[in-house]
């Protein structure tokens, strides 16, 4: 409890200044922009005709904001020349007025603009003799469905809102099917299994981040910003829930509830600092990853260095599973026992590699679609997982036969070749 209070309170401290909104508040600056030969703003997805582009300035300045397009942005960071940099812009906007608009006539299909501030001494060879600081408020809104500017979304989070919604709503009514049964399991009298107990917890985190996302996303619609605060905590709700799966599959994949192996993950020394080590890790790559979240260095936020290395740590928990389920197998003579493991190797396959393999799978994909393929799929299969292993262990399957569970609160079946010899066919 303590590792997941840390890591929390880590996340939530570090992860609040990097929240993307659009509507943002900033500064820009003489030194910077001739610093970065174009001092980088922001970057936005636009996704139709007569898109908006609205800023305030506290001041008035010499400068312009420079409007790149995606297809020139590789070609703009691998210029040296300052002057053919700016020169790539397919337009700009002057910040002669504290208030203007713009509008951005997209065509063709939505694209990434990234926005640069630059000054006429930005292209100097000699630092600036002043340094001009100027404060700004933009806004970047797409036409909805009636061809009015007043969608805060870009196109790589658009469809995200209905998409959290209809899974909350799944989830309620999943919460309607079960919590009757689990209810019933409880008031039996009988303790609950700690797998019940970690699935629960999981299931309640995954759901949590879900919620917390719709009502940020919801805000967001309206005003822009959303709710950063609740963001970041859903995040941390994903991280917790997603380490509290990792331990419950490592823990079965050695054969925690079957046969002689009833020791709990919680009173396992090894097996429990090997656990605080990987979700440490897991919470140091997402912070740094999250330095990346507004970098003009790429599209998806995966793609950089520390999302490399997040799915390459899915690969080693692959293979730390493989491995544990080979010797849990090498070492099980019970047949119905070979027969469960099975079926579990391919949920929790299903659970580890979806994650880097939606990440393969979005490369082909333009890349505003490559946020919401990711995002969405690894969201479904993640819940869908979590939903088959609850089945699993709140029914009266193979797994309540093969398992220490049988004996606390369901009865073994004996519909599998039943009878009084039964329970010695599984040893």
């Amino acid at each position: 409890m303590q590792l997941a209070l840390s890591c929390t309170n880590l996340l939530l401290l570090v992860h609040l200044p990097f929240c993307l909104c659009k509507v943002i508040q900033g500064t820009v600056s003489s030194l910077e922009a001739w610093e970065q030969s174009g001092q980088f703003v922001t970057k936005f997805c636009f996704h139709d005709k007569k898109a908006l582009f609205r800023y305030s300035t506290n001041a008035t300045s010499a400068g312009s904001w420079y409007f790149i397009l995606d297809e020139s942005w590789p070609f703009y960071l691998a210029e040296q020349d300052c002057h053919k940099r700016l020169a790539m812009s397919k337009f700009e906007v002057k910040v002669s007025k504290t208030e203007e608009q713009q509008v951005v006539n997209q065509w063709m299909r939505p694209h990434f603009w990234f926005l640069v501030y630059g000054e006429p001494s930005t292209c100097n060879t000699t630092t600036p003799t002043s340094n001009a600081v100027l404060e700004y408020r933009m806004e970047f809104l797409n036409p909805d469905s009636s061809g009015v500017a007043n969608d805060h979304f870009g196109d790589d989070y658009r469809g995200l809102l209905p998409f959290y919604a209809v899974l909350v709503l799944a989830y309620i009514a999943g919460i309607g099917l079960y919590a009757h049964r689990v209810w019933l399991t409880i008031s039996k009298g009988g303790p609950m299994h700690e797998v019940l107990n970690m699935l629960s917890v999981a299931m309640a985190l995954h759901m949590l981040a879900a919620i917390l996302m719709l009502i940020h996303l919801w805000r967001y619609s309206v005003n822009g910003r959303g709710i950063p605060l609740f963001e970041t905590l859903s995040e941390a709700s994903e991280m917790l829930s997603q380490c509290t799966m990792v331990w419950l599959l490592l823990s079965l994949s050695v054969g925690w509830t079957m046969g002689s192996n009833t020791t709990s993950p919680l009173k396992d020394t090894k097996q429990l600092s090997l656990i605080t080590a990987i979700a440490l890790t897991h919470v140091i790559l997402v912070l740094w990853e999250q330095t990346y979240d507004e970098s003009h260095y790429t599209f998806h936020i995966h793609e950089s260095l520390p999302g490399f290395l997040l799915v390459m740590l899915r690969f080693g928990l692959v293979g730390l599973l493989t491995y544990n389920l080979q010797r849990t197998l090498a070492n099980e003579r019970s047949v119905l026992r070979r027969e469960f493991y099975s079926g579990f190797a391919i949920g929790c396959y299903l659970w580890f590699l979806a994650f880097p393999m939606l990440m393969l799978l979005a490369v082909p994909f333009a890349s505003y679609l490559r946020h919401k393929v990711v995002t969405v799929g690894v969201t479904l299969i993640q819940a869908v997982s979590m939903g088959l292993l609850s089945r699993l262990f709140l029914s009266r399957s193979l797994y309540w036969e093969v398992s220490t569970l049988s004996s606390s609160t369901l009865p073994l079946r004996r519909d599998m070749g039943g009878g009084p010899g039964f329970l010695t066919r599984l040893s």
